[in-house]
């Protein structure tokens, strides 16, 4: 599975050629920085792990700096990615915003399929997430305690309104 960074940057590519200067300004014109933050040396760095895998790769279209593409194994691995986030649910909403992101790479159809496993897995994680608060404040544990599993009851709520608009 891709890192975060990783996801960025072949989800980007996927909009079309670009060297890591021209990334650094799409992610801070999409104010990145707010909720992932990527620095330069973390992009570059990343740029080169991802060559080394083979998911992206220099056009050899400039002397002066180099200009990535996305290859086909990047598109495959970037795609198995967005899949596997559609299907878990963790506790760092940032996963599920980039898997909706760069949720583009799937056909309507593999898009529907990974919308409906995602809301039967949020319906059957809010079910047992309020289940499990309600025991709580019914045993009169104080808020303090219980106000991360509100948090992620909120979280899925905001998740099932996003898959619905998707």
């Amino acid at each position: 599975m891709l890192s975060k960074t990783s996801i960025v940057i072949c989800g980007m590519l996927l909009q079309g050629e670009m060297n890591a200067y021209d990334m650094l300004k799409m992610i801070n014109n999409m104010n990145m920085q707010y909720w992932h933050p990527i620095g330069a040396t973390t992009l570059y760095e990343s740029c080169l792990r991802l060559e080394k895998k083979g998911y992206i790769e220099d056009t050899g279209k400039s002397d002066n700096k180099v200009v990535y593409r996305i290859t086909e194994a990047g598109r495959a691995e970037l795609k198995a990615t967005i899949c596997t986030l559609f299907e878990r649910v963790d506790f760092d909403s940032v996963w599920f915003c980039l898997a909706v992101m760069y949720s583009g790479i799937l056909t309507k159809k593999e898009l529907e399929e990974e919308k409906e496993k995602r809301a039967a897995f949020l319906d059957e994680y809010e079910k047992g997430t309020i289940e499990n608060r309600d025991k709580m404040l019914a045993a009169k544990v104080p808020y303090i305690d219980i106000c991360a599993i509100d948090r992620m009851i909120q979280i899925i709520q905001m998740e099932k309104e996003t898959l619905r608009k998707l």
